[in-house]
């Protein structure tokens, strides 16, 4: 007896035939529909296994259609595709009962995974917990790179679970809103939530600060105290910067999360503690863990979802939403007109190594300058050097910063398939560093090759072939 068919609704005829040949080749069978009704219709008659369908669609929207979508399968796994991904979308599909959500463009590798796994969850049991209705505040993350659309899509995935996560990037790149966001859309967000950087805290009395202490365990402790944990019970606790917690307390942090339990300093009975916890750092915490420096069990531990935010330089997309983001905030008079295409052009080539935080201060600025006018550069503070970077070593930063957007939005340009990148990127940089090179050298091509490290002839065939040989 043949296997009922994949059902994908999308209203996109190259997505659905996109699909259908990945699916095929996986050996499916596969229907499509291009209406939320139509597959209804195809979903009750063949009661498919798996249903990937998209959010926009002509007539019912798929996150409207996705309980009927169930219904009509008989609780089948369903993936939401959507190619307006945000934060809010991506938590009410998963609280609608959607199994996954990818965001347009994706990758067909990243949609086979994730159609491998539902089917695999499904066949094995697997299903995803009950949701329950609750009131939601918006959480302050704005962005649309494909690295925003992922987070958004992994917090929604894991916001109503009580699994841990571990949020990392760069100083500035957003990682307590991530936690926060996680805690608004959890069944915990009426509990308390305490955010803490435990390395801010006396290197003597962390311990203490986070699971407490009772009386007469070290001298000044006049009375039993209770920690953080016990504080935040049926909470959530954000531990950030965690790369820098003390190895003695890395043991005591692995029992919560591997028993449920801690005890107070100078006491021997075991406490429950009903915490999630959420963890954040700007560390290479792989690193840190073949250095010794971080307990491997711990950060395995720390791990069950992974959430990582690329510096501001790699996500430039960003840059426009955050701008009109904070000047919104600000009630800026010139929204509309603030941010011209040159001014943007200048932003973006921007490294940004303080990521959004130096944004939105720059960006304040600018709008104190300005006084409501359109901002122009001149507006703006000079960029900083990065933590690790001197001043007199900004420059190959920042080219190296052009060079990854230059990058990026080739490939993107190119549908993600490009075959002259390399080619491209010569053409488009080269000239400009033989122009300086032979203005430096004074005209001359045999000392202009042998700084270039290259063959006077070979020198002569570039210049050639960039009509610079004139």
């Amino acid at each position: 007896m043949s296997k009922p068919p994949i059902l994908v609704v999308d209203d996109e005829p190259s997505i659905c035939w996109a699909l259908q040949k990945m699916l095929t080749r996986d050996g499916h069978d596969v229907l499509t529909a291009s209406s939320a009704e139509e597959g209804l219709r195809l979903a009750a008659e063949h009661r498919p296994p798996l249903v990937i369908l998209d959010v926009r669609l002509p007539g019912r929207d798929g996150i409207d259609a996705l309980p009927d979508f169930l219904e009509a399968t008989g609780n089948a796994p369903v993936i939401l595709i959507t190619a307006f991904g945000d934060l809010d979308t991506a938590v009410a599909a998963v609280k609608r009962g959607a199994t996954d959500y990818l965001t347009k463009p994706f990758k067909l590798d990243d949609a086979a995974r994730a159609c491998r796994q539902a089917l695999r969850d499904a066949g094995s049991g697997t299903v995803p917990e009950a949701t329950r209705p609750m009131s939601l505040r918006r959480a302050v993350l704005v962005g649309s790179s494909p690295a925003m659309q992922q987070a958004f899509r992994q917090i929604a995935l894991v916001a109503e679970s009580d699994l841990s996560v571990l949020i990392t990037g760069e100083t500035g790149t957003g990682k307590e809103l991530v936690a926060a966001a996680i805690v608004r859309h959890s069944r915990r967000s009426e509990q308390p939530y305490i955010p803490i950087a435990p390395v801010a805290l006396n290197p003597d009395l962390i311990e203490s600060e986070l699971f407490g202490h009772v009386k007469g365990a070290f001298t000044g402790a006049a009375e039993d105290r209770p920690g953080l944990f016990e504080r935040a019970e049926k909470g959530t606790i954000l531990l950030d910067e965690i790369g820098d917690l003390p190895l003695g307390t890395q043991v005591k942090l692995l029992r919560v999360l591997e028993q449920g339990q801690f005890c107070r300093v100078g006491d021997v009975t075991p406490r429950r503690a009903d915490v999630r916890i959420i963890a954040a750092t700007n560390c290479e915490l792989p690193r840190q863990v073949a250095s010794g420096q971080f307990r491997e069990d711990l950060f395995h531990r720390l791990t069950g979802m992974h959430i990582h935010l690329p510096p501001l330089r790699e996500r430039t997309e960003d840059i426009l939403p955050l701008c009109q983001h904070f000047l919104s905030a600000m009630d800026y008079a010139a929204l509309d007109s603030a941010i011209d295409r040159p001014l943007l052009d200048a932003l973006e080539q921007r490294p940004w190594y303080g990521n959004i935080r130096e944004l939105k201060n720059a960006i304040e600025h600018a709008a104190v300058v300005a006084r409501g006018r359109p901002l122009s550069i001149a507006d703006f503070p000079p960029p900083k050097p990065g933590r690790d970077q001197d001043a007199a070593d900004a420059p190959e930063a920042a080219l190296a910063g052009v060079v990854r957007q230059w990058t990026a939005r080739a490939i993107q340009r190119c549908e993600g398939d490009p075959d002259s990148l390399h080619a491209d990127f010569l053409a488009a940089s080269e000239p400009a560093l033989l122009e300086v090179v032979l203005k430096h050298a004074g005209g001359n091509r045999a000392k202009a090759a042998q700084w270039l490290g290259i063959h006077r002839g070979t020198l002569r065939d570039r210049l050639r072939a960039y009509r610079m040989d004139e």
